[in-house]
């Protein structure tokens, strides 16, 4: 029986420790349920520097995948830049996992002109205003970030904003599930993400469940299950919710609607940097969409978006200096994010340190293996013509008259 662990777990398991030369401070553990508004408490932890030597900033991740039990390995490894900086950091487990009360619906609905609705919405923003208003020592401005589901806690703050949330990082955030993040690319069910994925956050409060395939080659399984309905005539039974919405709704209606909650974006009001990977393969369209609706209405210039040649939370890896064959020069490219772009961001907004990025996009090249800036996302560009040569050669120069087609004889037969 084999089991599998999913990308999107892994990287948004920010603060576990990894190899890290950087002096870290020392952290004070404390766990604490946080009511919200319908009286549910969610299970928080507290994690503050000990020689901290005046109020801090708290920066906030909220995740499905589970809260540490200790301070160990508190701002090390993928943290250790922020950490540097002075953070109070707090985890909290959403709503129906682990030790948080209520009922997960592994759910993007969100209803903010509703004060009686709750979402990932509404428990950020009564989660915010509790800490500002009893962690000791923080400085009343918050910040909260992280990577894939942990992104889109982070990303769906951007539509009703605690007056102390002064800086968000959505990272790898999904969108919209249908159309091209996790579960569907436009509409073609990812079978084996969505449904495993499903059972890894709804089969267990307690836990992320791994499914137990019968087999080792899990492709074989998946050729063998037959239609889509086995999979809950044979193993599931109904007891997943997500899944079975999954099942119930194919085709882009109501239900896909009231999940793509990057629909009521209505322009950028807290400062975010979105950070997305141009190999994603959960969650390639995300951020791009998230920076375009936010571009709507950007005064403040509040919206930023950086992209590297990643996969799904690579920039959190403890090196990313190539992607399979591919090497990016020497370059480390998740050090390189984490230090020059994610640390500076968190610091001027929560700090007042630093400056405002000059930049509105930047992204790392490869082939020429390097950071590029740009003042608009997309960059100005001037359309240019390619024209097919024979022999496969693509050029910018259209084929002289007599080579500018190559035929052959068909004979299927």
């Amino acid at each position: 029986m084999v089991g599998r662990l999913f990308a999107s777990a892994a990287a948004a398991a920010l603060f576990i420790a990894s190899q890290d030369g950087a002096q870290t401070p020392a952290y004070a553990y404390q766990k604490v349920m946080v009511p919200v508004r319908d009286g549910v408490k969610l299970e928080t932890v507290i994690l503050a520097p000990t020689n901290a030597k005046g109020p801090l900033p708290i920066l906030i991740r909220r995740s499905p995948y589970g809260v540490p039990s200790s301070a160990a390995g508190a701002g090390q490894g993928s943290l250790a830049a922020l950490a540097r900086d002075g953070y109070i950091f707090v985890v909290q487990n959403l709503r129906g996992r682990f030790g948080s009360e209520g009922t997960f619906e592994l759910s993007s609905k969100a209803d903010p002109e509703n004060p009686k609705a709750t979402s990932e919405t509404t428990d950020a923003y009564d989660s915010i205003d509790w800490l500002v208003k009893n962690v000791p020592n923080n400085n009343g401005k918050v910040g909260i970030f992280g990577v894939s589901y942990d992104g889109l806690t982070s990303a769906m703050t951007l539509l009703r904003p605690h007056p102390a949330l002064k800086a968000i990082s959505e990272q790898a955030s999904p969108a919209d599930q249908w159309m091209n993040d996790d579960d569907h690319r436009y509409g073609a069910l990812r079978e084996s993400y969505a449904f495993e994925y499903a059972v890894l956050e709804q089969a267990d409060k307690n836990a992320n469940t791994n499914f137990t395939f019968e087999t080792y080659d899990t492709y074989s399984w998946y050729l063998s299950l037959g239609p889509l309905s086995n999979i809950n005539a044979k193993y599931l039974h109904g007891t997943i919710p997500y899944w079975n919405s999954i099942v119930q709704h194919p085709d882009y209606d109501a239900f896909w609607k009231d999940e793509a909650w990057v629909r009521q974006i209505k322009g950028a009001f807290v400062p975010n940097l979105n950070v997305a990977g141009f190999w994603d393969q959960e969650d390639p369209w995300g951020p791009w969409e998230i920076y375009k609706r936010s571009e709507v209405s950007d005064p403040n210039r509040y919206n930023f978006i950086v992209a590297g040649p990643w996969f799904h939370g690579q920039w959190h890896a403890p090196t990313a200096d190539s992607i399979g064959l591919v090497t990016f020069g020497g370059h480390d490219t998740a050090l390189e994010f984490r230090e020059r772009i994610e640390a500076p961001w968190f610091r001027y907004w929560l700090h007042g340190e630093g400056g405002k990025f000059p930049w509105k996009a930047s992204t790392f090249q490869t082939g020429s293996n390097s950071w590029r800036t740009y003042s608009a996302w997309p960059p100005p560009s001037t359309p240019t013509d390619l024209y097919l040569h024979p022999r496969g050669v693509l050029s910018f120069d259209p084929p002289a008259p007599g080579d500018a087609y190559t035929e052959y004889v068909s004979d299927p037969a």
